[in-house]
């Protein structure tokens, strides 16, 4: 087909064999790419019930139908059984390494263990497993100079010290500044022994309408670069997002205490502020990129140590707001020590977010702890915290495995940990949106902003969350849209335009209806794995405690995530009937995967229905 390279390697590690296989193109148009190949990999390779952290669990990269071919379609998706929620998780990236990978491969499959330390070298349209014992250790920094000197036109995807101990939160750097940070990939790559993947650029797969794609190439990357409706996006990126978020009850800070926070404390870690610290480094890439740019590169010194990163409101919010921390350089340097350790920014900021918190209502003191921690606001305590946790040492051995782990282990504070299903909740709090919580409930790898957002805005008391429900559906299928296609979400394509994109690249007509109907089938595919391995969807399809406590203050004043328990129940049920799923059950119906032209899973479908009606019975009084 078009546009791809109808090809798979398949590195086994504990073999030492690298094997390469065909991608059909009835697999394609089933599943696209990236999200979907990859979830329909490890559907197919990984059984429910396997270990994360063993060798049989594997870790795919995909890259999506459009990666590397239009404008902001730098997308891979890292797809694996994630360390921390046990469920099918994937977790996307820009840049350069996408579009490289997809110069050989559609797909990189990682399975077995290595005895040793090991790099993956992708090169001419081959991979080659090498040594890795100098690099074992280190931080992504020095470990991407010390690749870089070896292979300087490569890009890579590489652990830190933090996946190498096993964090249950560790993430995956690309090329030092990008990550798939959600789930604890990290750690899957860490127990394989799996130090970096370094690919060099390939051949640009072929495109079956040439000349009109190029037409709109150019059109498409002018508009985005130059249309005055993008320009706060073109100047900001996402670092004025806490304006916003703070001003509407959305906010994290605090452990999402203070959803509202005024405008002057936002304004510490947003926009303006953020651009005082922008630089432009040597090594920035001229030429046509992305004609957006979500993140530039920011030049601070802490505690007299100059640093450059690109911060992005996530982490800004969460390493930052979340935990009190209303200092940018500091919040800066917390970005690039997380970068450099190899941890998911999100769930770091949340989990010590989690910590501050019990030592301010006194529920942990500096017996437990090791040292004195003051709470909200300790960037003393918050740097030694990310470094305690990436080691494994003391209190960041409780810790090292995100908040869900960390309030078990200690027995105590599980009230106020904010998590979905295992997963940290990321900087922006549903009180503040009508049916969000929805969203975070349902997602299929636990709490995520990239699941989906209910329209028009509104707050959670204006109305029932029912009546926003298909806007969420909607909303979702376009995510996973991108995700297949490996487009950025920020760059604002409507879908009808990337499925035309999509038919010129492929030579085949494909329309918004269709690329939605394949969105559905993958969501429900993960849905069924994931009930066959251990999620009960009416016990587990749920937000934390924190959620149900009305917001203090501001426009979202005595909102909580939903009007009550029942207005939770009803958008819940009314998700799972448009969705095609069984209403009290949330399994996908047989007949669903039919209509969706999977028939081939209606038999799984079945048996995930039975095992979640036994696993209710069993928990009724």
């Amino acid at each position: 087909m078009y546009g791809y390279q109808n090809k798979i390697a398949r590195v086994n590690l504990t073999t030492g064999k690298v094997t390469y296989e065909e991608l059909p193109d009835e697999v394609i148009r089933k599943f696209i790419g990236g999200k979907g190949l990859g979830y329909y990999i490890i559907y197919k390779e990984v059984p429910p019930g396997t270990d994360p952290l063993s060798p049989a669990n594997k870790f795919v990269f995909a890259t999506g139908g459009l990666t590397g071919l239009i404008p902001g379609s730098s997308k891979v998706i890292a797809v694996s059984k994630s360390p921390e929620t046990r469920l099918i998780s994937d977790s996307a990236a820009g840049d350069f390494f996408g579009p490289k990978l997809k110069g050989h491969f559609d797909a990189l499959i990682i399975e077995g263990k290595s005895e040793e330390p090991v790099y993956l070298y992708v090169h001419d349209g081959k991979v080659e497993i090498k040594d890795a014992s100098h690099l074992w250790g280190k931080g992504t920094y020095e470990t991407a100079q010390l690749i870089w000197k070896e292979h300087p036109s490569a890009s890579m995807a590489m652990i830190g010290p933090a996946s190498e101990r096993l964090s249950r939160i560790a993430s995956v750097i690309y090329d030092t500044q990008r990550a798939s940070g959600r789930g604890g990939l990290g750690a899957v790559l860490g127990s394989k022994r799996v130090k970096a993947v370094v690919v060099e650029p390939g051949e640009r797969p072929k495109v079956a309408e040439p000349e009109e794609f190029q037409k709109l190439w150019q059109e498409y990357y002018e508009k985005f670069a130059t249309d005055p409706k993008y320009a706060d996006q073109r100047t900001y990126g996402t670092t004025s997002a806490l304006w916003w978020a703070a001003e509407v009850g959305m906010s994290p800070s605090y452990n999402f205490t203070r959803p509202h926070i005024p405008f002057e404390l936002a304004d510490k870690l947003a926009g303006n502020e953020v651009k005082k610290y922008e630089v432009e480094p040597e090594w920035y890439i001229h030429g046509k990129s992305c004609p957006i740019k979500c993140a530039r590169y920011v030049e601070v010194e802490y505690k007299g140590r100059k640093i450059r990163v690109k911060p992005e409101y996530e982490s800004i919010a969460m390493l930052g707001a979340a935990t009190g921390v209303f200092d940018f350089p500091a919040v800066a340097y917390f970005n690039w020590l997380v970068n450099d350790l190899g941890m998911d920014s999100i769930a770091t900021g949340n989990t010590i977010a989690w910590l501050f918190e019990m030592v301010e209502r006194g529920l942990i003191g500096e017996d437990e702890i090791g040292f004195p921690l003051k709470g909200f606001g300790d960037a003393e305590a918050e740097e030694r915290l990310i470094k305690l946790m990436a080691e494994r040492k003391g209190i960041g051995a409780i810790l090292a495995d995100g908040v869900k782990r960390a309030c078990e282990r200690l027995g105590r504070g599980c009230e106020f940990a904010v998590h979905v299903k295992g997963m940290e909740s990321p900087a922006w709090d549903p009180r503040g949106r009508r049916t969000f919580a929805l969203s975070y409930a349902t997602a299929d790898v636990g709490a995520s902003h990239m699941r989906g957002w209910p329209f028009p805005h509104s707050l959670p008391n204006d109305g029932p969350a029912k009546e926003l429900v298909p806007s969420l559906i909607e909303e979702r299928d376009g995510r996973y849209i991108t995700d297949m296609l490996g487009v950025c979400d920020f760059l604002p394509y409507t879908k009808e335009e990337l499925a035309h994109l999509y038919s010129l690249v492929t030579g085949e007509e494909w329309t918004l209806e269709e690329l939605r109907k394949r969105a559905q089938a993958v969501e429900s595919m993960a849905r069924i794995h994931n009930a066959l391995d251990w999620v009960t969807p009416p016990l587990d399809d749920t937000i934390p405690p924190r959620w149900w406590e009305p917001e203090p203050d501001g426009p979202a004043k005595g909102n909580a995530a939903f009007i009550d328990y029942n207005d939770f129940l009803e958008a819940r049920r009314e998700f799972y009937r448009l969705r095609g799923w069984h209403e009290e059950l949330g399994v996908p119906l047989p007949e669903t995967m039919e209509k969706l032209g999977l028939p081939e899973f209606k038999e799984d479908a079945e048996r995930a229905l039975e095992v979640v009606k036994k696993r209710v019975e069993a928990n009724q009084p």
